[in-house]
């Protein structure tokens, strides 16, 4: 099996530099293969020119991409999954990691009529100064997760996985204390990245309803955007006849899921009720059938489906 690195960090005086060598190796050590680019070393061009903003733009498979961007295409098509190894600034990739996806995402590939394979695996790894703690607290992870899982890498790798290595910032003390331990997780991430086993979550994912009883107010116009840390679940939810909405409760050992929800309609009203959902796999895609009431009595089914 074969990963596909796109590795982003403008010194090799760096902690991110060692995060990548101890995951190269714990690649290697499980007998698997990596193919790497390293975006600094090798001056990886990240502005999109206007010839590609214009095919892009106007959904053209012509004229051809430029010879570097179809050489990273091949990268991808030729190996099973792909991981971005890079440091976190100011809640977002390196400048040239994110003009790669400007240019790599082509009309044609990425999206529109794709050549681009799905993956079995994506998987971030990102170094952060702060504590997680501080990213969860400020919504900085979640808005991070929302724009790589959510966004660039959504339906083009079956198993997606995001993996902070935190508090790495050079004044701060938790970067000699964590430097081993995060290096352990980081070779452990590679030695076990094909063999590691599926854990079950709803962390990151999107659902939209594809059934719902009449008295329901949710349907295949609105998105739901789940997270999950250990068993408490949340989401928020909008569109269709949904102005926000958001639920919170617990996932149970079997995966059930029960919580409270409210939302504002587009006619003003604020509705609250309860929920009760079973989880299922139809044609490869998360399903939980949903037994929920409002709060005033009325009772109905559901049915939500991950994007």
């Amino acid at each position: 099996m074969k990963v596909f690195i796109v590795y982003c960090h403008p010194s090799e005086d760096s902690f991110t530099r060692n995060l990548r060598d101890a995951f190269i190796k714990g690649i290697t050590d499980s007998g698997n293969e990596y193919v790497m680019s390293d975006l600094y070393a090798m001056d990886f061009k990240a502005d999109i020119t206007e010839q590609q903003y214009l095919r892009d733009a106007n959904y053209r498979n012509t004229p051809f991409t430029e010879e570097d961007v179809l050489a990273e295409h091949e990268k991808i098509n030729s190996s099973d999954a792909i991981a971005f190894i890079y440091p976190v600034f100011w809640t977002e990739a390196p400048a040239k990691l994110v003009g790669w996806f400007d240019r790599v995402w082509t009309y044609g590939f990425a999206y529109g009529d794709k050549k681009m394979k799905m993956l079995d695996k994506a998987m971030i790894l990102c170094s952060a100064g702060n504590p997680i703690e501080r990213l969860e607290q400020f919504g900085l992870l979640a808005s991070m997760k929302k724009v790589m899982l959510g966004d660039r890498l959504i339906n083009r790798a079956k198993q997606l996985e995001f993996v902070v290595f935190d508090g790495t910032s050079r004044e701060k003390e938790t970067r000699e204390g964590n430097w081993n331990s995060n290096l352990e997780k980081a070779y452990e991430k590679g030695k076990s990245f094909f063999a590691e086993e599926v854990v079950f979550t709803v962390d990151d994912k999107f659902f939209t309803a594809v059934e719902n009883s009449k008295s329901g107010e949710v349907s295949e116009q609105t998105i739901f955007c789940y997270h999950q840390k250990d068993n408490v679940i949340w989401a928020e939810y909008s569109g269709g006849s949904i102005v926000k909405g958001f639920l919170i409760g617990t996932m149970d050992e079997d995966h059930n899921l029960h919580f409270n929800y409210q939302h504002i309609n587009k006619n003003g009203e604020l509705r609250t009720g309860s929920c009760d959902s079973e989880p299922s796999v139809e044609n490869g895609k998360l399903r939980f059938n949903e037994k929920w009431k409002w709060t005033m009595g009325e009772e109905g089914t559901s049915v939500i489906e991950e994007i």
